[in-house]
Formats: structure tokens, C-alpha cells, sequence
């Protein structure tokens, strides 16, 4: 991974996934990763509250997947226990990360922000536009 300083992550049409409402939350998603980068680089930067925006990060997160996985329950999205998979597996890497911040061996905010840059950037724009892809290949009427 990348252990370069982040750069920000400006929202454009690569990162969208052709739909608006689940593009709404992507951005909502980059907004806060965004603040954390920008905590990071500040002068006030304090772990506690990198720990909270990182917590408010991950109580959209687990709305946005909830959104997004009855959305593919919807769309009978044949790769859907695959992509539960990597929703479970964001949770499990970003609470754990949460949990060790305030122990006596956190991890870097790098490594953190470097994991969100990197898992995000691919998820949008290499997993869900897949089912996206899906939903108009197939021609359904489906909503978020």
C-alpha cells in the first residue's frame, strides 16, 4: 500500500456509478474521509477526534451498505454475496482501527486514511458500478 502522504479525493464523473441517490451517499462517504484527511493535516489534530469522525464515517457506512445491499436483494444481483463480503470486511478492518486508536498502540492515521483512499476509490469505481452495469444490462426498474 502506499504509504505516501493522501491526497484529497475530489468527486468526478469516474467515481460515479451512473446512479444518483447511491452517488449522493459516495460523495456524503468522500466528504468524510475528506475531513479526516484535512484533521490529519491540520494544526488541531488530536486522535480523539480522528476516532470520532472515523466513527461517524463508519455509522454511514453500515446505513449506506444496508441501502445498498437490499438494493442488490432487489435487483437479484448475482454477485451479491461477494460484495456483502467486502462490506463485512470494510466494517470489520475500520472498527478494529476505531477500537485499537484508543489503546496504547494505535495505528496511523496514514495507515488508516491510506486503507480508506485505497478501498474506497476501488470499491465505487470497480465494484459498485458493476451492479449498476448489471441493472442496466438487464433493463430492470429497480430504486435505491
Amino acid at each position: 500500500m502506499n504509504m505516501e502522504k493522501n491526497k484529497k479525493i475530489v468527486w468526478g464523473n469516474s467515481h460515479s456509478i451512473g446512479n444518483k441517490e447511491i452517488d449522493n451517499d459516495h460523495k456524503h462517504i468522500i466528504d468524510i474521509y475528506n475531513r479526516l484527511l484535512e484533521l490529519h493535516e491540520g494544526d488541531n489534530f488530536t486522535t480523539s477526534e480522528f476516532a470520532r469522525i472515523l466513527s461517524e464515517m463508519t455509522d454511514y457506512c453500515l446505513r449506506h451498505f444496508q441501502r445498498e445491499e437490499n438494493y442488490m436483494l432487489n435487483l437479484s444481483y448475482p454477485n451479491y454475496e461477494q460484495h456483502v463480503g467486502y462490506h463485512k470486511d470494510y466494517i470489520y478492518k475500520v472498527a478494529m482501527f476505531n477500537v485499537n486508536l484508543m489503546s496504547s498502540t494505535p495505528p496511523s492515521p496514514q495507515v488508516v486514511l491510506n486503507f480508506l483512499y485505497e478501498w474506497w476509490n476501488f470499491h465505487i469505481m470497480r465494484k459498485d458500478v458493476e451492479y449498476e452495469n448489471f441493472k442496466s444490462d438487464n433493463d430492470y426498474k429497480v430504486d435505491y
